[in-house]
Order: structure tokens, then sequence, then C-alpha cells
């Protein structure tokens, strides 16, 4: 994936540079950012429509038509664009251009002490703000001041590019609660359990909407399997609620166990053994468990033991039948991070690979009814331990694709 150069040194992301920093500082986004995480950083979505467009003046007024969020209380929305950068791609007469009058926009923004949003047209993101204070609440809610343009965002186009009458649809769905609304018809649906262990990306900027873990990031660099893509979505809800849905199940790195605590509901475990019992697979990205408190494995059909261990890099290769360690990348015995392992396993588990001095788990598969279990021992807990794990991982997901075709 490529990055955007930031235009600041203080810029820290998106809506998201404008949702979560007070300051005056803009730039780029840097990473893909999930429709999801868009909707739930915002305090406030309102569908509206562009009632003037002045390209002469660099200026424009949205009626606002809907609260599909929050109240906004908002008659209209003025926009000056003439208070943005003037840079090749993103000038404020691009911008300008680009509204017509008649034509729909959806505006994404959070109130905080004044307003930064991020807003969609056809095809096209930008971001605005409006600087004044909660003392202004009212004359900002009845439409007397004008937003301020920062910039057109050409990264956000990885969030979704489009018509927005498509994407005020796609909106409405997952505000409703529907997951997986612009997964193609032949895609993998993964879910994802993550974010109740590991810290997010960016973490030294505490935003609680933010459920990007590094682990989840790097699933999601892995756009297809096969000839299949692949669709992600991720969740907190250690309750799994649309794990039905779900092609394959990946729970993150101590969502199982972290210390011996923090264990899965006994109701979600029943949800796993039967979501893999009908057909479904999961894997199983790592534990950490204590002396006193070995990781649980009730969401595990039959015996397995997860033990507290050593960090280690190195394994050995048991059963090469399946491209786990080669397809699609060679993975080498030293360039991994490998934790709290597993012992105890049946003899009917296909064993890939275990650890070189205590013979562990590292990583292996366990079928049960008509899906499968992969289980590893990946230590997914910081940007350095996944991005030496990353490929692995992307292994593991097209082995688990190619089990659902059989």
């Amino acid at each position: 994936m490529r990055f955007a150069r930031f235009l600041t040194t203080t810029t820290v992301l998106l809506l998201l540079i404008s949702f979560y920093v007070s300051s005056p500082s803009y730039g780029f986004i840097e990473r893909e950012f999930t429709i999801r995480e868009v909707l739930d950083a915002c305090t406030n979505i309102v569908f509206g429509e562009v009632q003037v467009a002045n390209a002469r003046r660099l200026q424009a007024i949205i009626t606002v038509k809907e609260d599909v969020k929050g109240k906004s209380n908002l008659k209209e929305i003025k926009m000056n664009f003439a208070t943005g950068q003037y840079k090749q791609n993103t000038s404020p007469q691009i911008m300008a251009r680009l509204l017509k009058e008649g034509m729909p926009i959806i505006v994404f923004y959070r109130e905080q002490y004044g307003i930064d949003s991020m807003c969609f047209i056809d095809n096209t993101w930008f971001q605005m703000r409006s600087y004044q204070g909660r003392r202004n609440r009212l004359e900002r809610n009845s439409g007397s001041s004008w937003w301020s343009f920062t910039h057109i965002d050409p990264m956000m186009k990885r969030t979704f590019d489009g018509k927005t009458k498509d994407f005020q649809k796609v909106v409405r769905d997952m505000l409703a609660g529907k997951m997986w609304v612009t997964a193609p018809k032949n895609g993998v649906k993964v879910l994802v359990l993550t974010g109740n262990s590991t810290s997010t990306t960016w973490g030294q900027s505490y935003v609680h909407t933010n459920t990007m873990t590094y682990e989840y990031k790097a699933l999601r660099n892995v756009k297809t399997a096969g000839k299949r893509p692949i669709a992600y979505e991720s969740t907190k809800m250690r309750t799994l609620p649309n794990i039905k849905d779900a092609d394959i199940l990946w729970i993150g790195f101590e969502e199982i166990s972290s210390y011996g605590r923090h264990l899965l509901p006994t109701g979600s475990e029943k949800k796993i053994k039967d979501f893999v019992k009908k057909g479904g697979i999961v894997v199983v990205a790592g534990q950490d468990s204590t002396i006193r408190r070995p990781c649980g494995t009730g969401w595990l059909q039959g015996k397995l033991t997860g033990v507290e261990s050593p960090p280690d890099r190195h394994f050995v290769v048991i059963d090469n039948s399946e491209p786990v360690f080669s397809t699609p990348n060679r993975i080498r015995s030293g360039t991994l991070f490998i934790d709290d392992a597993w012992v105890e396993w049946e003899e009917s588990d296909q064993v890939f690979a275990t650890t070189k001095e205590r013979n562990e788990l590292v990583v292996g598969a366990r079928k049960y009814g008509k899906g499968l279990y992969i289980i590893t021992s990946l230590r997914n807990d910081t940007q350095y331990t996944v991005s030496n794990n990353k490929l692995l991982m992307e292994n593991i997901l097209h082995y688990a694709v190619k089990q659902l075709k059989k």
C-alpha cells in the first residue's frame, strides 16, 4: 500500500486528522480507513444537496436534507473553498469546479470545540473545518458561519470510490447494523475479533473509536486469495453476534486469553464450535497463558493445552503437505515472532510446524464437522512483531480460503 507523505510534522491522520487533532494542521491520510471507522468517528452524518455552486467566488451552499446520524440542527452548510491549500490536484479552484447545483453530498463531521468534517461527492473526498467555539453553537447551527476548506484527499478513495447515491445506501445499511455491505458476491467474508487486548495503530493519540490494530491492518492488506477477493469486518464484541454471516473467523492475538484471563464468554465458545461444525474456518492468532492460568479452550472441540513459553523465532516444519510456509510467501525459521504456544494436541491434528527447542505447536490444523480450526502461536502485539509475522498471516489466509472450496 502506498502511503501519502505528511504535509506537516504535527499531522496525525485524518477525519481523523480533522476529527482527532485540535490543532490546525492538515495532511493526507496515512493509512486506509474502513467505512465503519469513519462512521464510528463521527458525531454526525448528514445527507445534503448542493444548492449554490459558485466557482468564481470559490463558494458553495449545501442544503441539509437529512440527519442520518445525530441531530445537527443544520438547515444549510456554507463552504468557503478559498481557504484551502493551493496545491496541485487539491486546490480550491479544482474543488469549486467539482460541485454542481443539485448534486447529492454526504458530510461526516465531529463536533468538539468547533466542527471537523470529511465530505464526499462523486468519487471525491474533501475536508472542511469550522473554528467556531462552543459558545457560538447557535450561530453555527443556524448556518450563518462559513466552513473552511482545507484540501481534497485522494487517499480516502481507498475507503470508498464511487457515486454519492451508492455511498448513501452503504452508509444507511451499515448504520442499520449490516456487515460486509460492499463485499463482492464471490468474496470471502472474514470477521476479525480484535481490539480488546493489543494497542491500536498510532496508539500515542488515544481515540476510543479507533479499532484498527496492527494485526487487523496487516490482514486488510491481503486483498485476494487465489481468485477470490476478501472482505473484512472487525469487531470488539466478544459475543460475536455476526459470526453466522462470516466464512472465516480470525481471533486476534490474546483475544482468547490475556495473562490467562479475559476468556471468551461461554456462549461465544459454543457459537464458535457450531460455526466450525457447519463449515466455517477459525484462525486463532496466538494466546497468552501463565503457569497458574493456562489458556482456556472451550471454543475448541477436543484436547489442546496452552502453555507459558519463552519468546522464540525459530521453528521446524513437520508437515509440508500444504504450502503454509511457501505460498504465496516463502517463510524461513528465524523470521517470525512466536510466544506462548500449545502442547498436548491430538494425534489426528495436522501439525505444520513446532518450535525448535521445546516441540510446541507453532501452526497446526484440526478438522471438526465440515469446518476447520487453524491454531497458531504468533505474537502479534506490536507494529514490529506484526511486520515480521504478516507474510505467514497472508499464507494462512490463502490456506484457509483454499479449505473453503473443499
